[in-house]
């Protein structure tokens, strides 16, 4: 990110060519970037052609004043802090400045320094409100949790690029944690203190993709009564998350496209582009490559997003990670839910070990805090949902019937054979009737007779 990608931008409007000056002069040697206007026309052409961080404005300007050309701005789309000027405005005009949304009113003549410390004033004001707004916005602070060899491996890479300002294609199934590492990039980048902008495209309306993206203009189509900043412009000078986007339609695309190229937007309805400074993070659960093979997505943005591709391993190839993560969820629930925290059967991690997890994380997530609100004092096997205990295990099964026993599990899993033999042989086959006398649930009983062998034939011999 340049130096003067960083500095905040802003337009000085006076008919005064004096005033213009000795403003940009004060604010540059405050390293802020300064553009100037001598009428409303020309400030209007710097508006939709920039994005402007703070915008300096005579109240009396000729044929239309300040407050009207500043509430037009507003009701035009433009939300940018206003700081007014003047050296003949009345009490009511000062005040007015104010009420209609203006930051700060400043009366000429006023020294460097007044103009400086009000500039800075209200462009920390209104970096702190994104801030609050973003903070807001958000779901709590989660965290990358694992200690395996592959998710310290994805971590490294995202803490390597994060200091670049290259573009990151995040990969990886379902749940598995794209959107935490996009966070980590953005965390530890030198844009952290500026919007980070998440979307997710699968959830956007089709003919609304462009709108979202890009904005629009006041009557670009039926129904467009106001003009709407789109998320590029939010994100300027941060980084926008696009989420999912391989969902997004190729007309979409081709504009992200000339977005990355050429560093500007245009917006639907508006004649001219408009200029932004954006990173972009994207994520899939797709196969890219494939969909360009298929002519679904464009090779050439595919090249422009994978600058550093980053892919997330599955729950399954992290196995080791799953202990840690149910401790660190545990305790996030009880606090959520405002639970003591509740004690772990033995058997439970093993069994969610044994789970293939499709839905990985989020799945496992999903689980605990399902199992977490309906346990008594300790989460057991029994806590878990059903889907889960009747899925295919990926143990084989043990042949405990033939061979000599000897490590404690075949003894156990001899035991418990035998055992449940028995009672299915008094129940004549019945599983459910079993079940009831063993202190299972059924599903429970049909999977540990899969694994350990047990066949109809078995009982009914």
């Amino acid at each position: 990110m340049s130096e003067a990608a960083t500095r905040p931008t802003v337009l000085v409007l006076d008919d005064e060519k004096n005033i213009r000056e000795a403003i940009a002069i004060a604010l540059e040697q405050e390293g802020l970037h300064v553009l100037t206007a001598h009428d409303v026309a020309s400030a209007g052409r710097v508006l939709r052609e920039r994005i402007i961080d703070l915008l300096i404005l005579d109240i009396r300007l000729g044929e239309i004043d300040g407050l009207t050309f500043f509430r037009k701005l507003r009701s035009d789309g433009f939300e940018v802090p206003a700081i007014f000027i003047s050296g003949h405005a009345t009490l009511t005009e000062a005040a007015q400045a104010v009420k209609i949304g203006g930051f700060d009113f400043v009366e000429k003549p006023f020294t460097a320094e007044k103009i400086v410390i009000a500039a800075r004033r209200c462009l920390e004001h209104s970096m702190l409100r994104e801030r609050l707004r973003l903070i807001a916005a958000r779901d709590g602070s989660r965290e990358i949790v694992g200690d395996s060899i592959a998710i310290k491996r994805v971590i490294a890479d995202a803490l390597r690029v994060a200091a670049t300002s290259a573009n990151v294609l995040i990969t990886g199934e379902s749940g598995t944690g794209k959107e935490l590492i996009a966070n980590t990039i953005h965390t530890h980048s030198d844009r952290r203190e500026i919007p980070f902008v998440k979307v997710n495209c699968s959830a956007i309306p089709e003919n609304l993709v462009e709108s979202e993206l890009f904005g629009h203009v006041r009557g670009a189509f039926t129904g467009a009564s106001t003009p709407k900043r789109g998320l590029f412009e939010v994100a300027h000078r941060g980084v926008l998350f696009l989420d999912e986007i391989g969902d997004l339609p190729l007309g979409a695309q081709a504009k992200i496209l000339r977005a990355l190229q050429h560093g500007e937007i245009q917006k639907v309805g508006a004649e001219k582009s408009t200029a932004v400074d954006v990173r972009v993070i994207s994520a899939t659960n797709k196969d890219l490559q494939r969909c360009v093979r298929e002519g679904t997505f464009r090779e050439d943005l595919y090249y422009r997003l994978s600058v550093v591709p980053i892919r997330v391993p599955s729950l399954r190839e992290r196995r080791d990670d799953i202990p840690l993560l149910i401790e660190f969820t545990i305790d996030r629930l009880c606090a959520k839910h405002n639970l003591k925290k509740k004690k772990l059967d033995e058997d439970l991690l093993s069994e969610l070990k044994r789970y293939p997890w499709p839905g990985n994380v989020r799945e496992l997530e999903n689980v605990l805090e399902r199992a977490l609100i309906m346990s008594g004092d300790t989460i057991t096997v029994m806590d878990l949902p059903e889907e889960l205990i009747t899925a295919e295990s990926e143990d084989k099964p043990t042949d405990v019937a033939h061979g000599a026993p000897g490590t404690l599990k075949q003894l156990r899993d001899e035991a418990e054979r035998d055992a449940i033999l028995t009672t299915l042989r008094k129940h004549g086959g019945n599983i459910s009737q079993s079940a009831l006398d063993l202190g299972v649930r059924r599903p429970y009983l049909h999977r540990r007779m899969a694994v350990l062998g047990i066949t109809k034939r078995d009982y009914f011999s």
